[in-house]
């Protein structure tokens, strides 16, 4: 079974993630900041994160810098934001992430599709 890792500082945006991702064949872990996400990384191997950039303790951009692992960032990290354009989008592809995706434009639906694609790629 594929291993998701939601990471989500905003609650409501947790909770209703977390409804829509319970409707899938994927185990799903969250986390509310960079920090807590990359212990959980360095214990379990994640098929895909799904990564706020806006978060306390350790944000998305110093996850990323700090996993250091520009393949795993590659194909394993779709960043979920409501930033669409700024110095943290562009430092976010600088990290190598391929896929960004804008929260508030994302359907419930086109999240499952993203998530399905990713996997079928």
């Amino acid at each position: 079974m594929r291993k998701i890792l939601l990471v989500e500082d905003e609650p409501v945006l947790k909770d209703a993630y977390q409804i829509i991702l319970s409707t899938q064949p994927y185990l799903c872990d969250f986390a509310e900041n960079g920090k807590e996400a990359l212990e959980m990384c360095a214990a379990k191997d994640y098929d895909l994160v799904l990564l706020d950039i806006m978060m306390p303790v350790m944000n998305g951009i110093e996850f990323l810098e700090n996993l250091n692992d520009t393949e795993y960032i590659q194909s394993k990290v779709i960043v979920m934001s409501n930033l669409s354009d700024g110095k943290e989008i562009d430092r976010v592809r600088e990290l190598g992430v391929q896929r960004i995706i804008l929260k508030a434009d994302t359907s419930p639906s086109q999240l499952i599709s993203l998530i399905r694609y990713h996997f079928e790629a």
